[in-house]
């Protein structure tokens, strides 16, 4: 603060020392920028206004920012002699129905099984999974706890009749191996395949973990199996693979149509954002019921080998570049196939300018013309109110940004204590700001004799800076402190 406070006394003295230079009775508003940008941790806020409901969405499978194809690397899984199985299955009571929802338990069946890999390019089985018409099958795997490892899934069908398995995979998932921190501790994003069966007869799969780089025989993977009855229509998309465009507004964009009904259930969605955004972060926020439940909304970038990098949040809002992203929501606790979630994602507008709008007072005030020219004249000892607005440089108003105002009078010493008079404060859901400052006196150091009404004035010439915090975006005016007059 104390730094800005100079920077703005500096600027506000500038403009001050320049009025003196203009000729009497001249009608003129000063307004400047900083030389010195002062740098904070965000110069973005949030934007409220006409924000649209996505009312169907598009997948977008294999999107181009995935490096590799999501059918690749299946040259190393030998499918007609698959080794037998080894998982053992275990009980994981982390994850549980939404007790909101008693028909959720009776509408999806789990399991979670462990077990190594003993070579690299080897593969676990687990077949055969029974799927009824209608149901959705999905599974997830957690790969061991090393970076030294990366194991990928595959989902494939199988031949009830035959015993084989279909060697073209429905769905695989891919992922390079990047340890990120999570609220429950560091780990790689999960591997996670789902389908559906559309026929009208029972079907069988078989779901393959395949050690791409690495292998352990002591560092175990957990792979759960989930089938559900009860599913939100866009399933599945249970990984970035199979992500559904989200297409954003300047005001942001929100889904309200979609479910998490069971503990592995992923739902994904990708975004792009353009070179020409007038925006460096976007708020991505599920509703507060959702969050109850232990619903996640998060952010992932992709790096070369498919990783996916979890991008630091404040406050909701993740910092972006020009590019594509990835949003995934789950759970950390409890589910419900009867909840519909609400996602919503607004871009964090960035603040192109700020304008003083108007002032008032608890005092005398007007707009005389002196020697400076004309401009809003209070009587000292008042409260002046500043007013004004902050923008994106294309004319969106600006929600919740920090705003600081300084008042400057030079005629007063530093050691006065009333050279200057600061307050802060954010601009509301419309982009506008207020604030009060409680002004001394006047000095009287500036004299105009106006002899149509043959009277003499004495006041200050002061100035005002309005600046959003940590930008050298700003504004300035001038403003007379009024002392007394005299009649001639």
């Amino acid at each position: 603060m104390n730094r800005f406070k100079k920077a703005t006394s500096v600027m506000l003295s500038t403009v001050l020392l320049l009025s003196f230079g203009m000729t009497a009775n001249a009608s003129q508003t000063t307004e400047g920028k900083t030389e010195q940008a002062i740098k904070a941790e965000s110069n973005v806020q949030l934007t409220t206004e006409n924000e649209s409901v996505i009312k169907h969405l598009t997948r977008a499978d294999k999107p181009a920012s995935i490096t590799d194809s999501v059918y690749a690397i299946t040259e190393n899984i030998n499918l007609q002699t698959p080794q037998k199985s080894v998982l053992k299955k275990k009980v994981t009571p982390s994850l549980k129905a939404s007790p909101k929802s008693a028909s959720a338990k009776a509408t999806a069946s789990s399991a979670t099984y462990s077990g190594t890999i003993t070579e690299e390019g080897g593969t676990q089985f687990l077949y055969p999974i029974y799927l009824q018409p209608g149901e959705l099958l999905q599974a997830q795997l957690d790969g061991p706890f090393s970076a030294q490892l990366d194991y990928d899934l595959y989902l494939y069908e199988f031949d009830m009749t035959t015993g084989d398995i279909n060697p073209n995979a429905i769905d695989n998932s891919i992922y390079g191996t990047y340890f990120n921190n999570y609220e429950q501790g560091a780990a790689s994003l999960p591997e996670n395949v789902g389908t559906r069966n559309t026929t009208g007869s029972e079907k069988a799969y078989a779901i393959a973990v395949h050690a791409k780089k690495g292998s352990s025989i002591n560092d175990l993977f957990y792979l759960t199996v989930d089938t559900s009855s009860k599913y939100d229509a866009y399933e599945p998309d249970e990984s970035a693979f199979h992500a559904y465009n989200f297409t954003i507004n300047n005001a942001g964009s929100s889904i309200n149509s979609r479910s998490i009904h069971s503990g592995i259930d992923n739902d994904w969605y990708q975004i792009t954002v353009p070179a020409s955004r007038n925006y460096d972060a976007l708020n991505v926020k599920l509703d507060s019921t959702s969050e109850s439940y232990g619903y996640k909304a998060e952010v992932y970038g992709v790096l070369t080998g498919n990783q996916m990098v979890l991008l630091p949040q404040t406050n909701h809002n993740v910092s972006l570049n020009t590019g594509t992203y990835y949003v995934r929501v789950y759970t950390t606790s409890q589910y419900s196939a009867d909840h519909l979630y609400t996602l919503t994602i607004k871009p964090v507008l960035k603040a192109g300018k700020i304008e003083i709008t108007g002032y008032n007072s608890n005092g005398y005030y007007d707009y005389p013309t002196y020697s400076y020219g004309r401009h809003y004249r209070i009587n000292g000892g008042s409260s002046l109110i500043v007013n004004g607005v902050v923008k994106t440089t294309d004319g969106y108003l600006v929600a919740n940004a920090p705003v600081t105002i300084v008042w400057l009078d030079k005629n007063w010493s530093e050691s006065s204590g009333n050279r200057t008079r600061t307050a802060s404060t954010y601009t509301n859901a419309n982009g506008a700001f207020s604030v009060t400052l409680s002004l001394p006196q006047s000095t009287g150091r500036n004299v105009d004799y106006l002899s149509e009404i043959s009277s003499t004035h004495y006041y200050d010439l002061t100035g005002v800076a309005a600046q959003v915090d940590g930008t050298s975006i700003s504004t300035t005016d001038i403003i007379y402190l009024f002392a007394y007059s005299i009649r001639n």
